[in-house]
């Protein structure tokens, strides 16, 4: 470099002149004009011509043949003008005395060796006061000259020293094969995240080449920036992790481009550290476009499977419903209550606590049906089916047996109390049931009842249920609307009691 400079200087030099001791040349001109017009006005006034016109006539061939002279007075030693040319008062700045400068000269003036008076000179000034004049000098050509030229030379020269210094360029090309053969786009940046360095999958997403983005600032990539989530745009994720000295990771982007498929991807960035000190960040840009769309269909795939799995349960709770219950009360039917029957028998015997079982008829069924017809005596059937499940605790359970007979388990109850509970019924069907025939209101329906308890002898819930049956079977006998309790003596000799 300081070669090229010394080199222009005397290029300059050698085309424009400078640079040189041009103050003391104009010096030296300036005191010869104005030595050579004291000549001539000291011969003018020699020879008798003290006269104004012939004075100004010296004065105005002077001015005429140097273009630098811009004024010049003669003044006798009373300070009187005897002849003037230019505008004097302008430019001439000395006072009486001083010592003559390099623009304003003092000529004195003898005539008869005497100081007869003085000649006052004003030059042009050695460097100019106005722009134009500015223009015109050669020191501003040479100096506008070193300029160009000097901008012209450094510029090819950084040129080709940054062409040196291309990252691109140091890196071997065996490195950057490799670095090109990552799926993952990667950018190496500096500390204050500028591009050192681009692979391929990061151009694929951007759409430029690597040498296009080496020394652009990452955060000038407006897909990118767009593409941050809200909190991560100041600072960038790459500037926060240069300023933390710990990675960024899992930063979410969203790329939406123009006329082209929307991507997913998962920014991470990394600092780089050279024994201690940062110097600059590896941000890696893995593409999750596919992953995330697969999950999003096995996600909607999962929820329709819940939805059927949801379908399934429903329809298995229906056909349990439909397997269970009975279709005109909705209790247990006749199977149901013989599997829950068979489990308390079972849960009985194991845990030696006691079971007891009733039965129950409504009274005078068949007048009731041929009096109010089906319709009615289903309605009978359904009234009977609510009053005996509200009257039960939550871990009894009612089914119907057939027809209009039903059966009434009670686990851990004994005979007296299931008998109390069989005349709660009795009461409450007595005075409730005939409202059951909406359309015929005042009818009076009642029903019988049968307990029995589980004794030792009993194989199974059947025989329980049997015994319930026969005392159910002295109740119509005795009258109806009534409650018998079924008992067996220590001689084994069965009988019921009211």
């Amino acid at each position: 470099m300081v070669s090229l400079m010394v080199t222009l200087v005397l290029v300059a030099e050698m085309f424009t002149g400078y640079p040189s001791d041009r103050g003391e040349l104009v010096r030296h001109h300036h005191a010869q004009v104005a030595h050579a017009l004291g000549l001539d006005v000291a011969s003018a006034l020699s020879t008798g011509g003290q006269g104004a016109p012939q004075l100004q006539r010296v004065l105005a061939d002077a001015r005429a043949r140097e273009p630098r002279l811009l004024s010049a007075s003669v003044l006798d030693t009373q300070g009187r003008v005897l002849g003037q040319v230019g505008n004097h008062q302008q430019g001439w700045h000395l006072e009486p005395g001083a010592s003559s400068t390099l623009d304003n000269i003092r000529i004195p003036l003898l005539v008869g060796g005497q100081r007869w008076g003085e000649v006052q000179v004003v030059m042009q000034p050695l460097y100019p006061t106005t722009l134009a004049g500015w223009l015109r000098e050669p020191l501003v050509h040479w100096l506008a000259f070193i300029s160009v030229v000097g901008l012209v030379v450094y510029s090819l020269y950084l040129r080709r020293v940054l062409r040196h210094l291309d990252p691109n360029a140091a890196v071997p090309e065996r490195v950057r094969t490799a670095f090109d053969t990552l799926t993952e786009g990667v950018l190496v940046l500096d500390t204050v995240g500028r591009v050192m360095l681009a692979n391929r999958a990061f151009t694929h997403v951007d759409g430029q080449d690597a040498k296009a983005l080496t020394g652009r600032d990452a955060a000038d990539l407006r897909w990118l920036l767009d593409s941050l989530p809200a909190g991560r745009r100041n600072p960038t994720p790459w500037r926060q992790a240069v300023h933390d000295k710990a990675p960024v990771l899992g930063v979410p982007l969203h790329v939406v481009r123009a006329q082209q498929p929307t991507l997913r991807l998962v920014l991470n960035c990394s600092p780089i550290a050279d024994n201690g000190r940062v110097r600059g960040c590896l941000a890696s840009f893995a593409d999750v476009t596919e992953l995330q769309e697969r999950t999003e269909r096995l996600r909607v795939a999962l929820e329709d499977l819940g939805a059927s799995q949801k379908e399934i349960e429903r329809k298995n709770e229906e056909l349990t419903l439909l397997a269970t219950r009975d279709a005109l009360t909705g209790i247990f039917n006749r199977r149901s209550l013989m599997q829950q029957a068979e489990q308390c028998f079972a849960d009985a015997r194991a845990g030696g606590t006691p079971l007891a079982c009733i039965m129950c008829d409504i009274d005078h069924f068949k007048s009731v049906n041929d009096r109010y017809g089906h319709g009615g005596g289903d309605q009978v059937i359904q009234g009977a089916a609510k009053a005996l499940s509200r009257g039960l605790r939550l871990h009894d359970f009612v089914g119907r047996y057939g027809g209009e007979e039903f059966c009434v388990v009670l686990p851990g109850s004994t005979l007296a109390q299931a008998r109390e509970v069989a005349e709660r019924l009795r009461e409450d069907t007595a005075a409730n049931l005939g409202a059951s025939l909406r359309e015929h209101p005042g009818v009076r329906v009642t029903m019988s009842f049968g307990v029995a308890e589980l004794e030792p002898a009993m194989a199974d819930p059947a025989s329980l249920i049997d015994l319930a049956d026969q005392a159910l079977y002295h109740s119509k006998k005795n009258g109806r609307n009534r409650v018998t309790a079924w008992r067996t003596d220590d001689t084994d000799t069965a009988g019921a009691c009211a």
